[in-house]
């Protein structure tokens, strides 16, 4: 019997996982499918760019392209976990937790939501880097830590824009003039001082996924 594949059981988690949120979660954190299904694009997007190793493979551009404008949709996710506060989780007597079950049912669907989407797409982004430097500079694999944080550093970015101006990755797609010019608005100490904490983010969950990729296997 055949196995299957990495890249299928990826994709068939997010499919449950989607089709769970979408049926069952209800106002006002029905967002979680939208935000998990963005969030999942530029992991499809990264098992697709693996099929080409030409770097003058149009199709390789292309990919890489949708890839670097989807991409802060994965880490995007772990900000939705400020919204548990909607919950109201304790109580009027020394702010204990509650014990509700939907309670803890939606903080383990947004943990889940958020982990993997973190997870799975700094595993994205570590194979995007690799390749993209394997192919355009093979004699200096140096650049892969480079590219790592320039991705980073952009998909922050990309974080405080959906984060605080309500964009999504689409409207770059749809309507990239209108966007670029949101964005050069942005940028200001605040703004800067939020993008910086969260390239340190991802660079340590990287670090972490590295170390644990690295253990000894018995």
């Amino acid at each position: 019997m055949q196995r299957i594949s990495f890249q299928w059981k990826v994709r068939i988690f997010f499919l449950v996982l989607i089709a769970y949120l979408w049926l069952t979660v209800k106002p006002p954190y029905n967002f979680m499918a939208f935000n998990t299904f963005l969030g999942y694009l530029p992991i499809e997007s990264g098992f697709q760019m693996r099929r080409f190793n030409d770097r003058r493979a149009l199709a390789f551009w292309v990919t890489l392209v949708l890839w670097v404008i989807f991409y802060p949709n994965a880490p995007y996710v772990s900000t939705d976990l400020f919204h548990l506060s909607w919950l109201r989780p304790h109580t009027s007597i020394n702010g204990i937790l509650k014990s509700d079950p939907h309670i803890w049912l939606i903080f383990v669907l947004m943990i889940v939501c958020a982990f993997s989407c973190l997870i799975l797409g700094t595993i994205s982004l570590q194979n995007t880097a690799a390749q993209l430097t394997r192919l355009t500079s093979p004699h200096h694999p140096q650049l892969q830590a480079w590219w790592m944080l320039f991705f980073c550093f952009t998909s922050s970015v990309g974080i405080y824009i959906g984060r605080f101006l309500r964009l999504h990755s689409l409207y770059l797609l749809f309507t990239p003039s209108w966007f670029i010019r949101q964005l050069l608005g942005i940028w200001s100490k605040p703004m800067l001082e939020f993008t910086i904490m969260l390239t340190v983010m991802q660079l340590i969950i990287y670090g972490l996924l590295n170390w644990v990729q690295r253990l000894p296997k018995d």
